[in-house]
């Protein structure tokens, strides 16, 4: 969701006369730390019993880099959309994921550990994955829509210079 918002973020940018190499001038504070996060949410499925500490290490290195950069446009829903998953996965475990959703759209639940299935001893059911998302047939988090939003909001203001 968040590499479709970018491209969003990206077009529309150059649509209403940004320019591609503002990028470039984009300053990013903790960008080391941005970049362990993204690997480590990236293997964190491969990680066996450690799945969930590093999902959660992962969103907090994020919620850390968009507080960090809180004066770049969409940081502070990035920071907020992290912190909320990273809040639900601490709670339950993984993120829990409705099977009726997933199935309404016409998706397959996912068997890693990242995810589990949403169930009546879920917490903060209403922050998991019970968004319908029919393009890639599945569900997303509150925490997913405010990251991807965030996403597109600092990539469309970068292309504007903003």
């Amino acid at each position: 969701m968040l590499a479709s918002a970018v491209v969003v973020g990206l077009v529309a940018g150059l649509a209403t006369g940004g320019r591609f190499s503002r990028l470039g001038e984009l300053y990013v504070r903790w960008w080391p730390v941005l970049a362990v996060a993204i690997v480590l949410r990236s293997v964190a499925g491969l990680t066996g019993d450690l799945a969930a500490a590093t999902y959660v290490v992962a969103f907090a290195g994020i919620v850390a880099v968009a507080l960090a950069n809180r004066g770049l446009a969409g940081a502070w829903l990035i920071a907020l959309g992290a912190a909320l998953n990273l809040l639900v996965v601490a709670v339950n475990g993984a993120m829990p994921i409705s099977a009726a959703v997933v199935a309404g759209v016409g998706g397959a639940m996912p068997t890693d550990r990242l995810h589990t299935a949403l169930t009546s001893a879920s917490r903060l059911v209403p922050l998991s994955d019970v968004i319908p998302f029919p393009v890639v047939r599945t569900a997303y988090s509150v925490g997913d829509v405010l990251i991807a939003a965030g996403g597109g909001w600092l990539t469309f203001a970068a292309l504007r210079g903003k």
